[in-house]
Parts: C-alpha cells; sequence; structure tokens
C-alpha cells in the first residue's frame, strides 16, 4: 500500500490515529461499518455551511480529523492569511515539515500543468516553467515526468513524497483520460490523492496489523477512497477565461477545506 516501514509518524496526529483505530473497529474493510450519527443527506454548498455526510460516522469523523490536521498550522493557531498558497497558513501541520501552503502550491501547480497540456492553455504552462512546443511530441510517460518536476521537484523527505505520489497519480490519469478532464476533477483528485497519501504515511502501522487479521486490503482501499471522493468538494472555477496555477490553488484549498466540514459539528 505504499507505507514506509522507517517512518515513525508526526507529533500532533493522536487525533488521526484514534479515529483511525475507531474506523478499523468499526468494520472498516468489511463494507458492513454503520453508525446512525451520520445518516444524513449532503447538505447545502460546502462554502457557506458544513458538509452533513451520510457516510458512516467514524469514516466520517477519520477525515475530518485527516483535513483538520492537514490545515490548521501547529497549535491550532488562526487559519486564513492571503497571497499565493496560504491555504490556511504557511505554518508546519503538525511539524516537520508538512505544511498547507506547501501542498497547496504544489497540487496547483500539477493541475495547472497537465490542464494546460491537455487543453494547449499555454500561459498556464508557462506559469510552470514548461511551453507546449517541448512537451508536444513527447512520449506521455515523459510529457507526466516533465510535468511532475516542475509541479513538485525531487522527492526526498516523506512529506515531498506524499505530494510527489499524489500529483504522478492526477497527472498520469489526466493524460490517459479519452475526454479532457473537468478542471474541478483535477482539483479535487488531487485532494483524494493527497489526503490517501498522508494517511498512509501516518498510520501505515496500523493499517498493515489490520490487514494482517484478514482483512481486505483492496475493499479497505476502496472505501476510504470513495468515502474522500464523496466529500471533497471545491469551489467552482472561472468558466470565461483560461485558468492559472491560482485559480487551482484556491479551488484545493477550498477542497481541503471542506472535508473539514463533514458531518457539521457533531462531536
Amino acid at each position: 500500500m505504499g507505507t514506509s516501514g522507517a517512518y515513525g509518524g508526526t507529533r500532533g496526529w493522536t487525533p488521526v490515529r484514534r479515529q483511525t483505530q475507531r474506523w478499523l473497529d468499526s468494520g472498516g474493510g468489511t463494507g458492513d461499518s454503520s453508525d446512525d450519527d451520520a445518516s444524513s443527506p449532503v447538505g447545502p454548498s460546502p462554502q457557506t455551511e458544513p458538509v452533513i455526510s451520510p457516510l458512516p460516522a467514524p469514516v466520517t469523523r477519520l477525515i475530518r480529523e485527516l483535513a483538520r490536521s492537514l490545515i490548521q498550522p501547529v497549535g491550532g493557531g488562526p487559519r486564513g492569511g492571503s497571497g499565493r498558497g496560504s491555504a490556511g497558513g504557511a505554518g508546519a501541520t503538525g511539524g516537520g515539515g508538512r505544511t498547507a501552503a506547501r501542498a497547496v502550491s504544489v497540487g496547483g501547480r500539477a493541475a495547472a500543468g497537465v490542464y494546460g497540456l491537455r487543453t494547449g492553455a499555454s500561459d498556464a504552462l508557462a506559469e510552470v516553467g514548461l511551453s507546449l512546443d517541448e512537451l508536444r511530441g513527447l512520449a506521455k510517460h515523459e510529457q507526466a515526468r516533465r510535468l511532475l518536476d516542475a509541479a513538485a521537484g525531487p522527492s526526498g523527505a516523506v512529506f515531498e513524497s506524499e505530494l510527489r505520489l499524489a500529483s504522478a497519480a492526477v497527472i498520469l490519469w489526466a493524460l490517459n483520460e479519452d475526454i479532457d478532464p473537468p478542471p474541478i476533477d483535477l482539483a479535487n483528485r488531487w485532494v483524494v490523492e493527497y489526503v490517501w497519501q498522508v494517511w498512509i504515511t501516518e498510520d501505515g502501522p496500523k493499517i498493515r496489523a489490520h490487514l494482517a487479521e484478514g482483512y481486505d486490503s483492496f475493499r479497505l482501499e476502496q472505501e476510504m477512497r470513495a468515502a474522500l471522493e464523496a466529500t471533497v468538494a471545491g469551489h467552482g472555477l472561472p468558466s470565461d477565461r483560461p485558468l492559472t496555477t491560482r485559480d487551482f490553488e484556491l479551488a484545493i484549498q477550498s477542497a481541503l477545506e471542506s472535508l473539514g466540514r463533514i458531518g457539521g459539528t457533531r462531536p
């Protein structure tokens, strides 16, 4: 499942690990978990009100804790800010190098780059340091490599590997689709992939122990990814002009924040 056996976890992620254990104990990976606490239909737009999740409460709480850990600075300080890639502040989320600002920046560049290549939007490619001329005619795997390097750079620390893996998944998916993916799908899918990678990083040992007891790893991955896809919701992107890296950054920031609001304010 792509989990690093040498990684010891990030300080401050106890709530995520606790919610992971509760989800696994409730039947995560078996398809039979249930809880009346989160059975309400999906509510209004996440831009104005909390999203009421139709998912079982254990996975709802897990996703909410994951998102909150990713968008809140150390110490739970104020979120917000302005400027490029603010994404809830540039402080590390949990220490050790993972920041909301860095995630939004990389995700925005990955989405803008592949959008530029698929649609011929040369300005979007130029923002990440690439051009249509240099990419056209290359094999898809080489296009993907150029886009990935432009978005994320080389992989070193665990946190950078998460960003690179998420970006690679979205770039390869978008390049191989028969029809150009809607831009908002690029942003939302990047968030799904990124949250998935972070969860595997932080809770890999717990998940592996769960699977060692005979649970189905494929079903567990299906359930978690389906839950993320059902709840992530970035804001709409402009439709009256070519999109920019900043447009995708804002959509990714919005999508991350939408996950932190699922289930409303229930405990």
